[in-house]
């Protein structure tokens, strides 16, 4: 009986041993056994220590664990052989002392080097056993000492030990009462194929080289090093330096594991309660969570099987993916392939949509009866609904039988689908295709619908067509309710080398009119090489009256000539050469543009020519046709060279210049003009001087330190006269007196017209700039022209000039106060002591979606028969409460007595959606002197959208309206309008 207990007791160390494959092999403690039967060990070679002596001090090294190690224990007095490892053999210092009194060593014998003995080769060190000390014997601990049956012990010749040098083994055994002691056993061996699956194992790190060094990595570790244990220095880290064990035992968190090792699969499962086997199924209750890098899964109860990665969890299940969030009592996953099904979910998904060169963040919440995970990036839903707004009682919602979400493609598609608002249907269609991200996709936009005055109700579906990716259109059907059906096609296309857009609009038979009409626009641009290039922009309406009654916007309406022109430039290095033609399409009655047919022009420019100087060329020829017959047609070259001298130092900057501008007509006469030459020429010389020179002060304003700067400049021009009142007129008008043109050479625009100057312009400039960051906060300038001599050269009908000073300009900007701008310009006659033209406006802007503008303008009219312009301008955004915001517009000409533009509406921020009613009226014509009233006409529009955040608009857009109307406008959702379903057409 003793035999088969001692035999199972060693069996169960064995496995134990065998047990943790991955861990160093099993250390028998010396603190296991009496201290009466603890060896002293010694180091080999040596004589044992005389009683009563002092131990000599030995250092300690690492020793290499052993594959089995056994202890001997002796009877009281009595020299017993103690296994040395083999490092121990080879002359390396023993781990520690052990703590048992002992005999001091003496010098000479530990000075001797030990023989080197071969790793297979056990030695051992003979020791007196120390007397027993009951008193001061410490009680056994976790394990008697080990007790074998006398005659189980023989000593097979195969596993004999050497004994130390100078020592001999004892021949017979001895006994104490019936207890013999266990000496010379083999290593404990156990089969593998008992001990089944081991637990999991986790690998670790070989022991370091040095002793101390490995005990003190451990919290503890050196004083079981000090204690005397053998083998103590080799004992491994209580937490392995593996990334995943550093996680396993809270030394790492998971962002942290998931941040070193992206790639990895580790498997984390905890709970309250956790049983099974990892190689067919772990089953944690209570609290149960899996994590793994980019997926946590929590529930009430989770069965996981690691070979098939396969998972069963019940009962208030989370399943968190990336920044996804899914909720619901029941999930079947398989985390290899990411392929499950959720019952009854309810997800918050999250993700990141791109508006232009900026990104936002979109979080979309919904619900489902099922949802299943066809792989990491693919989900489909079945009843499921879908919103931007927060998942308890959402204000709207979309919801389809199906809905297929693709994340890897980032788009989705749904069956009969339907959006809800305020739980009412507002919006169904039979099939949804939408993009996750703002990115292409074909399908069906959101309908805009409204009405005007114009032409009545106004629906429009639109369909979106992404042919390529460089390519796509866009086919709108638009019932006019008052005018009929209109097609509406735009087609978009890009490349490395080209680009370009063209727009079809087409009403079938106007019932008004009864007739058809239609709108072409075609621009295109086109890199042919790296110095030639070529563009066509053509646009052309079938009526005059077109865009004042089918058109949507004041920009539109108002046009006077659509341009239609092709060119194609050529650029050298120092030289440039355009062939142009163009025509113009004149429209709401106005008199015809002259055509260019061909227009080819020559530039030039230099600038490193000696001593600094500068040369620069304008050449142009131009073929101009018309078919008013009573106007003159003709061909005109234009030559017109110029050298100038930059001079510049740190405080002044002076630049003359001198050119000769050279012209040739070759002139068909209308029949205005037929007694006039047909052929004619003129050589002008130009002169000019440009001076000025800044300077800088530290100055205040308001309170607050700027940087201020004083600009003067002088500007000298002298040319000759030459009579040009023969000479065509093409292209050519009076400048707009500004700040720009009081700096140039010629008064008029164009070239038909070379005006005769002698004249001096004086102005400064003086600037207020924040030291801070060097933005400008203010500026106020003010500019003189100074005629020193009568200008005789003037266009038809034109009054020759003999005032000798021109008009005052002045003009202040900027943000005089806070949140407060200010912009201001007066044009004043000194000769007749009159204001020619001012205008005043100023902005308060203090938060976006806070703003309120007001601006005068008034212009002098030389002319008649046109009135003066007066025009009060007034806009505002404004909140009314938390929700509501008002936007309004009055522009309103105090000389015609009439509303130019008007606006009005309001604005509800819901939170996740926005609603907007604007009520908009445009002028579409200007009341000259002596007109009723009655004839004017006027267009008139209502705007009702509502904009569901981030994924679609349902009715007309007045955006662009506010936008313009309003200068400041900011909208009052966060994201912008760009939606992931649909959008404004």
């Amino acid at each position: 009986m003793l035999r088969r207990s001692v035999t199972f007791y060693l069996v169960w160390m064995s496995c134990a041993a065998q047990a943790a494959d991955a861990l160093p092999q099993l250390k028998v403690d010396p603190s296991l056994v009496p201290q009466s039967r603890r060896p002293a060990a010694t180091v080999k070679g040596t004589t044992p220590p005389k009683p009563g002596s002092t131990p000599a001090a030995t250092p300690t090294a690492p020793a290499q664990p052993a594959t089995v190690e056994t202890v001997p224990v002796p009877a009281p007095d009595e020299v017993v052989a103690t296994p040395v490892s083999p490092n121990e053999a080879v002359g390396t210092p023993a781990a520690a002392t052990v703590a048992a009194p002992a005999a001091a060593v003496p010098a000479e014998a530990s000075a001797e080097p030990v023989k080197p003995v071969k790793p297979a080769e056990r030695a051992v060190t003979a020791v007196p056993a120390a007397p027993v000390d009951a008193a001061t014997a410490p009680a056994p601990r976790n394990l008697p000492a080990l007790k074998v049956d006398r005659a189980l012990l023989r000593q097979p010749s195969s596993i004999a030990r050497r004994a130390a040098p100078g020592v001999q083994p004892p021949d017979d055994i001895p006994v104490r009462g019936n207890v013999s002691t266990a000496r010379n056993m083999p290593p404990l061996k156990v089969d593998r194929a008992l001990m089944g699956a081991p637990p999991v194992a986790r690998r670790v790190k070989p022991a370091p080289a040095e002793g101390i060094a490995a005990a003190a990595a451990v919290p503890g570790a050196a004083a079981v090093a000090e204690s005397g244990m053998p083998g103590a220095a080799s004992l491994p880290s209580l937490v392995p330096e593996g990334d995943a064990s550093q996680m396993m035992y809270g030394k790492m968190t998971l962002s942290e594991f998931v941040a070193r090792n992206p790639d990895s699969r580790v498997t984390l499962l905890s709970a309250e309660s956790v049983s099974g086997t990892t190689d067919e199924v772990m089953r944690a209750e209570g609290n149960a969570e899996l994590r793994r890098p980019g997926t946590t899964l929590t529930a009430d109860r989770i069965n996981y099987e690691p070979p098939t990665e396969e998972l069963q969890a019940d009962g208030n299940v989370r399943l968190v993916r990336g920044e996804d969030r899914i909720e619901g009592p029941s999930l079947r996953y398989r985390l290899d392939r990411s392929e499950g099904v959720f019952e009854k979910p309810q997800y918050s998904l999250r993700r990141n949509l791109q508006t232009g060169e900026n990104f936002r963040t979109t979080t979309g919440t919904g619900q489902a009866d099922r949802m299943e995970f066809l792989g990491e990036n693919r989900v489909r839903m079945t009843n499921a609904t879908y919103s931007t707004c927060g998942p308890d009682n959402p204000d709207w919602y979309a919801k389809a039988e199906t809905l297929d979400l693709n994340f890897e493609s980032d788009d989705g598609e749904g069956r009969n689908g339907t959006i809800y608002f305020k739980d009412v249907p507002v919006l169904y269609s039979p099939w949804l295709d939408f993009s996750l991200n703002n990115r292409r996709k074909s399908g069906f936009l959101s309908p805009t619908f409204g009405t005007t005055n114009r032409t009545g109700f106004d629906f429009l579906l639109p369909y979106y067509w992404n042919i390529a990716p460089n390519m796509d259109a866009t086919i709108a059907p638009r019932v006019l309710g008052t005018r009929g059906l209109m097609m509406s096609n735009e087609f978009r296309y890009l490349n490395h080398n080209y680009s370009g857009i063209a727009r079809l609009d087409y009403l079938f038979s106007d019932r008004i009119l009864d007739r058809d009409r239609h709108a072409l626009s075609l621009q295109h641009t086109h890199r042919i090489t790296n110095r030639l290039t070529a563009s066509l922009n053509y646009n052309e309406v079938s009526d005059r009256n077109y865009y004042t009654d089918l058109g949507t916007r004041l920009a539109i309406t108002s046009i006077s000539y659509l341009p239609q022109d092709a060119a194609l430039t050529y650029s050298g290095d120092w030289w440039s050469a355009t062939a142009r033609v163009t025509e113009y399409q004149s429209l709401a009655n106005l008199a015809p543009l002259y055509s260019q047919m061909p227009a080819v022009t020559l530039n030039a420019f230099r600038a490193d020519l000696p001593f600094g100087s500068v040369f620069q060329m304008k050449s142009s020829y131009t073929d101009f046709r018309i078919s008013d017959l009573t106007r003159d047609e003709g061909r005109r070259i234009v030559v017109y060279p110029q050298l100038s001298l930059p001079m510049q130092t740190s405080y002044l900057s002076v630049t003359p210049k001198i050119g000769v501008h050279y012209s040739n007509y070759d002139v068909t006469r209308g029949s205005n003009n037929a007694g006039l030459d047909t052929s004619l020429t003129r050589a002008i010389p130009i002169f000019s001087l440009d001076a000025g020179t800044v300077f800088e002060r530290d100055s205040d304003l308001f309170g607050q330190g700027y940087v201020q700067t004083l600009e003067p400049r002088l500007y000298y021009v002298l040319s000759s006269y030459k009579n040009q009142s023969d000479f065509p007129v093409f292209d050519t008008a009076l400048a707009d007196f500004n700040f720009a043109q009081i700096f140039s050479e010629n008064v008029f625009v164009g070239q038909d017209r070379i005006a005769d100057s002698n004249q001096i312009t004086a102005a400064t400039i003086s600037r207020f700039i924040d030291p801070e960051n060097g933005r400008e906060r203010a500026r106020v300038a003010l500019g003189q022209r100074f005629y020193l001599s009568d200008q005789l050269v003037t266009l038809p009908g034109g009054t020759p000039r003999t005032e000798r000073i021109a008009s005052t300009l002045a003009a202040v900007s900027g943000e005089l106060l806070k949140d407060t701008y200010l912009d201001a310009a007066i044009q004043y006659n000194t000769d007749l002591s009159q204001t020619e033209r001012y205008s005043v406006s100023a902005r308060y802007n203090p938060r976006p979606a806070h703003v309120f503008n007001a601006a005068y303008r008034f212009r002098r009219s030389n002319n008649p028969a046109i009135n003066d312009v007066r025009d009060v301008d007034f806009s505002v955004q404004w909140p009314l409460t938390n929700r509501w915001y008002a936007v309004a517009r009055h522009n309103y000409s105090v000389a015609d007595r009439r509303l130019v533009e008007g606006l009005g509406g309001l604005e509800y921020n819901g939170g996740c959606w926005v609603g907007r009613i604007v009520f908009q009226r445009i002028a579409l014509g200007a009341r000259l002197p002596g007109q009723t009233t009655t004839e004017l006409r006027t267009r008139t529009a209502l705007f009702f959208q509502l904009e569901l955040n981030d994924f679609s608009q349902i009715g007309s857009n007045p955006l662009d309206a506010l936008k313009r109307s309003i200068p400041g406008y900011g909208q009052i959702n966060q994201s912008a309008a760009d939606p992931i379903f649909g959008g404004d057409y």
